[in-house]
């Protein structure tokens, strides 16, 4: 048994992100960290900067679509901090009724020997040695004496220690009900907030449209996107080249046996024509619930988390060799830069940021920042098994 120790500790430091590491290799790696967080921050502010320059209406778009994704993951931070204090309070007045149970138990039996105490009169010990005559029918009912009044002191003790226990119990009880109850507060106050957002991006978007059939020309709208989104690209594999992804598995080795990030409709698919016949799509839009949630496809690092004129709040994961992932039009983003991700885990929820005029999640992998067809690396197709 102890030779197999070895064996296990260099399959967990392999397996498992940190385990095996020095100190010092922990220290550097939390340096890497800040540093790629640092440097995607300077890429953010640039992007940003650009962004106002060129067009302020765009500019107004991208600050209150970033507004409803920080309300929407806070909303459902306290989604989840609501059920665990619900689920809290709930174990703590099933314990309550349990320690009541268990209060009434020994209060009866309690009460069942002080009434025995009461009809034997006061002086039970001294009644019990005047009325025997036999030794040892008086050292036999003396022990059985002992045993009663040891019995009651018990009982006697363990009401005492059941009733402190609910008072413990009721005063936390009551702390989560406060909680609660200020939860509630802070939910009322950021739906107000989401409502509010809402309304003035529908009044962006409104804007935004009339401007492209005014004047303005859809075709060239999407090919600055398409050159915002390039330069992204660029800047990161810049930005990052100092911090390669170690990946557990090739992400060529993945091919054909990937989840996609979430399931719906096809609405528009690789290569074919976007917005007449002078683009084509780079990946897919897949049309989804809004709030669906959006997984990632594969282990990586998250190289971009905001938003991005045309693809709204995007993600955009690093799979080590060149490989992307990037995930566009989310609703809310629940992994910031720099963070690690696991295949099949929660990215954010599927939405309409961008200016766009349904939910859709927009879906792309990229080699060496060059698109390629999605299709062939997944296991089955986008759209749902019919019921």
């Amino acid at each position: 048994m102890k030779q197999e120790l070895p064996i296990l500790v260099l399959v967990a430091s392999l397996l498992l992100p940190g385990v095996g590491l020095t100190i010092d290799d922990r220290v550097k790696k939390e340096q890497e960290l800040e540093e790629v967080r640092l440097r995607i921050q300077k890429l953010r502010s640039v992007i940003d900067d650009d962004v106002e320059q060129r067009d302020t209406v765009t500019a107004r778009l991208r600050d209150i679509e970033r507004l409803l994704g920080s309300v929407r993951r806070n909303l459902n931070n306290l989604r989840t901090e609501r059920e665990s204090t619900e689920a809290r309070r709930a174990a703590l007045i099933e314990q309550k009724n349990q320690r009541t149970a268990e209060l009434l138990r020994e209060r009866d039996g309690l009460a069942g020997q002080l009434r025995a105490a009461y009809v034997n009169g006061r002086e039970e010990r001294i009644k019990l040695l005047l009325n025997q005559r036999d030794p040892a029918v008086i050292g036999r009912q003396s022990v059985y004496y002992r045993y009663f009044t040891e019995s009651r002191v018990r009982r006697i003790a363990k009401v005492e220690e059941t009733l402190s226990e609910l008072s413990r119990i009721e005063v936390e009880v009551a702390a989560e009900s406060q909680r609660l109850a200020e939860l509630e507060q802070r939910r009322a106050g950021e739906l107000v907030s989401l409502e509010e957002a809402r309304g003035k991006r529908k009044a962006i978007v409104i804007a935004l449209e009339k401007r492209i059939q005014t004047g303005g020309s859809q075709l060239s709208g999407l090919q600055r996107q398409e050159q915002a989104l390039v330069n992204l690209l660029e800047e990161l594999a810049r930005v990052l080249a100092e911090f390669p992804v170690e990946s557990q598995q090739p992400f060529i080795e993945l091919k054909g046996q990937l989840g996609w990030p979430a399931r719906g409709e096809l609405l528009g698919d690789f290569g074919k024509p976007r917005s007449g016949r002078s683009m084509k799509w780079n990946g897919v839009l897949i049309g989804a619930e809004r709030g669906a949630q959006v997984r990632a496809i594969a282990h990586g690092r998250v190289a971009y988390s905001d938003w991005l004129p045309g693809l709204g709040l995007l993600l955009v994961i690093e799979h080590g060799d060149g490989y992307l992932s990037l995930y566009g039009h989310n609703e809310r983003l629940d992994r910031s830069a720099g963070d690690w991700v696991d295949a099949g885990e929660v990215l954010g929820t599927v939405g309409d940021s961008g200016g766009q005029p349904q939910p859709a999640l927009y879906f792309e992998i990229r080699h060496q920042r060059a698109p390629v067809n999605p299709h062939p690396w997944f296991a089955r197709g986008v759209s749902p098994e019919p019921r």
